[in-house]
């Protein structure tokens, strides 16, 4: 691209479009305080403690008579150490056993997490079918849709800092629930919602430290012990901490991240249960701009994969606080009400030099910023779940309501022409940042707010067989960007959101399904103004599938195989435009079609299989400019599959082997096509009575790949060959 005689390749310097949560919210008006007023009455007004414990799940059952005694909302921890979860709470706000969904669920659980020592939250990305990195950032693509926002924790909203990956030593499973899912979270992305879960407390003493260490300087050490904090077991606790201290093979790039998450479960009398959840995380990083390539190339390749933009003094400095409440209180045999609060708070410091503009093929002109962000997110949502027969149809039914306040705001200064530096003659030098022309940016500051408030009613029917899963929900969410320093009151809006579904139990074991799902986005805040090319209209996005689910090798192994229609509207995307770097635009359509397959578990006693292919055909299929209907969209690959196996050679050795494979996909650069890429990986696993230690290496043949990227002047290399040695002990 030209412009005035030079190269510009640079993506804006804001992320690309989130949903509501990446630049949230404080909303004003009466109705956001009488509903904080209602949920704060709904948690004071529950009984006193009294000196009974209660009995607490220890697993999952399909049995209608089991249904009745399921949690609510997750307040105690999952004992079992399967490699997949037999039920999850997000779907359908209430414990629901994964063959009863009418929905494509992946779910990465812990000992998967502990097993292939994942730290970050892209890393589950090859354990879930249809799942690639976008970027290095918190940024994903879920069947061919970019999700870097419809983060969830505990099913709440939360907020999305996009520039670095949420760190999960502390979650006891990654749950990424397939489509749009508008009926059961609001706004949400169309290609499916992340929901992190954190482990909640267990009723039985269970003490593990963890040590590990590897190639680019990997340090970690992490603490997870829970039990009861009482004779009587009523007061339940869980503490999870963790610190990282590892070095990059990408130049002048580190992660220092720090973990505290204490957990707390009180159980003061029979159908009263309290969950308190806290976790702060520190972190110490450098932005990674990504590494930049020789401008026009056919193929990359020609820059070492470790350059990077990056000079000595940069920093990424962030530190973030949830706190969340959750309550279910019983109100009879078969009604319960449920009440959550969390409130998120961030901040973070940015220090950086990135590319501005391409001088040449192989020179760049440096920009320099200086950013302090601030975030808050104040969510939370009180429902009633209860269970009651008409005829021979029996009821599940949720109504409720929930709403999110938030808000985020920066202010940035920068530098442009800072220094020149070439890509195929790095220099990673001390420079006098005092000397550099710094003014505030013309946008800053910048950020916004949004309240939304969803209304929401869905009903699970049994009849035989057959599942019917109906909801229908309500959304009104008000919108306000903030620019320049200048407040853009931006039209706000309401959304009907329905969703059916169907399953249909073949035996105990197995069932098929059919869904018809909705869903939509209120344009992000953070670029909904003119300067970006906002005011734009919510995008809204429709699904229809079809899926087998099986538990096999007697309820070892969950297999899943879905067929999809994914289809969105008003889609907002990054113009590329040489003459506007800071320009989106809005697309007509987006067409996703594809099938998924998918498998984990156990089979026999000595052989565990991760397993997961996906076939997707994303495309872009009607726009104003004709020229770009029918291409592909951006980071969306056509296949993609992971197979990962671990054979036990008795009681204390074993051994894993597996591969990882990504096809082509396309940038924001048309000329410019990530090539396909696969990986293999290896490990050596040895257990003794109270501790075990795994010997992992990655990318055994060191190919040289990129996971992600916008343009020339940023892809995102995957790593090359590393060993990682992590020794767990259990007390």
């Amino acid at each position: 691209m030209l412009k005035s005689g030079v190269f510009v390749t640079d993506v804006a310097d804001k992320p690309m479009p989130q949903t509501s949560q990446h630049p949230p919210v404080l909303g004003g008006g009466r109705s956001r305080h009488l509903l904080w007023l209602a949920l704060a009455a709904g948690l004071a007004g529950l009984p006193a403690a009294a000196e009974q414990a209660v009995d607490l799940p220890d697993g999952s059952d399909r049995s209608k008579d089991a249904d009745r005694t399921m949690q609510a909302v997750e307040v105690v921890g999952r004992i079992s150490e399967e490699v997949f979860a037999e039920s999850t709470f997000s779907a359908t706000k209430t414990e629901t056993h994964i063959l009863d969904i009418p929905q494509s669920i992946s779910v990465v659980t812990k000992e998967v997490i502990q097993d292939q020592g994942l730290v970050r939250l892209n890393d589950v990305t090859p354990f879930v079918a249809g799942a690639n990195e976008f970027s290095v950032y918190d940024d994903i693509t879920l069947r061919g849709f970019r999700s870097s926002d419809a983060r969830r924790v505990n099913g709440l909203r939360t907020y999305n800092n996009f520039w670095s990956q949420p760190v999960i030593a502390h979650l006891e499973r990654v749950e990424v629930i397939k489509g749009p899912g508008a009926a059961t979270f609001g706004d949400a992305s169309p290609g499916g919602v992340i929901n992190m879960v954190t482990k909640k407390p267990l009723d039985r003493v269970r003490r593990e430290l963890s040590v590990g260490l590897g190639s680019f300087d990997y340090r970690y050490a992490a603490a997870d012990l829970t039990g009861p904090l009482n004779d009587a077991g009523t007061l339940l606790y869980r503490l999870n901490a963790a610190i990282e201290d590892s070095e990059s093979f990408r130049e002048r790039i580190y992660f220092d991240n720090r973990i505290l998450a204490p957990s707390f479960t009180l159980l003061p009398r029979e159908g009263t249960r309290l969950n308190l959840d806290v976790v702060w995380i520190d972190s110490e990083s450098v932005l990674d701009r990504g590494q930049p390539a020789v401008h026009g190339a056919q193929e990359l390749g020609t820059v070492p994969i470790g350059v990077s933009l990056t000079q000595p003094g940069d920093i990424l400095d962030s530190d973030s606080l949830s706190t969340t409440l959750s309550v279910e209180q019983d109100l009879g045999p078969d009604w319960s009400l449920v009440a959550s609060l969390q409130d998120y708070r961030y901040d973070e410091r940015l220090v950086e030099h990135r590319i501005d503009r391409f001088l040449s093929d192989t020179e760049i002109s440096l920009r320099y910023g200086d950013r302090d962000t601030e975030a808050e997110v104040r969510s939370g949502t009180v429902y009633l779940t209860g269970m009651f027969e008409t005829g021979a149809l029996m009821h599940r039914l949720v109504a409720g309501v929930d709403h999110a306040d938030s808000d985020t705001f920066s202010r940035d200064f920068s530098a442009r022409n800072v220094g020149v530096f070439d890509i195929l003659n790095p220099a990673y030098i001390d420079r006098d940042v005092t000397s550099y022309p710094l003014a505030e940016s013309s946008s800053s500051p910048y950020g916004g707010t949004l309240a939304t408030t969803g209304y929401y009613l869905q009903d699970q029917i049994s009849v035989g067989s057959w599942e019917v899963l109906a909801g229908l929900r309500y959304d009104r969410f008000s919108p306000e960007t903030l620019d320049g320093g200048a407040r853009f009151d931006n039209e706000g809006g309401n959304e009907l959101s329905p969703r059916l579904g169907v399953v249909y139990n073949l035996d105990d074991n197995r069932s098929v399904y059919a869904s018809w799902i909705t869903g939509f986005e209120p344009p992000d805040v953070g670029i909904n103004s003119p300067t970006y090319g906002g005011p734009f209209d919510p995008s809204e996005s429709v699904l229809h599938e079809v899926g087998y689910k099986q538990l096999a090798f007697e309820g070892r192994l969950l297999f899943t195989a879905s067929i999809y229609e994914l289809t969105k509207t008003d889609s907002i995307v990054y113009a590329n435009s040489p003459d506007n770097p800071d320009l989106y635009v809005q697309r007509g359509e987006e067409r996703a079609r594809g099938f998924e397959l998918e498998a984990a578990g156990q089979i026999g006693d000595r052989f565990q299989l991760i397993a997961n292919y996906a076939f997707n055909d994303a495309k872009i299929t009607e726009d104003a400019d004709p020229a770009i209907v029918g291409q592909v969209k951006e980071n969306a690959p056509r296949h993609s599959a992971t197979l990962w196996g671990r054979y036990s050679l008795g009681q204390r050795w074993g051994l894993g082997a597996g591969a990882q494979h990504v096809s082509d996909r396309e940038t924001f650069e048309r000329t410019l096509v990530l090539p396909d890429y696969t990986v293999f990986g290896a490990g050596l696993y040895y257990k003794a009575d109270s501790w075990q230690a795994n010997l992992m290496v990655r990318n055994l043949t060191d190919r040289v790949h990129w996971t992600g990227g916008y343009n020339y002047g940023r892809v995102f290399p995957g790593d090359p060959r590393s060993v990682t040695l992590t020794v767990n002990y259990r007390f």
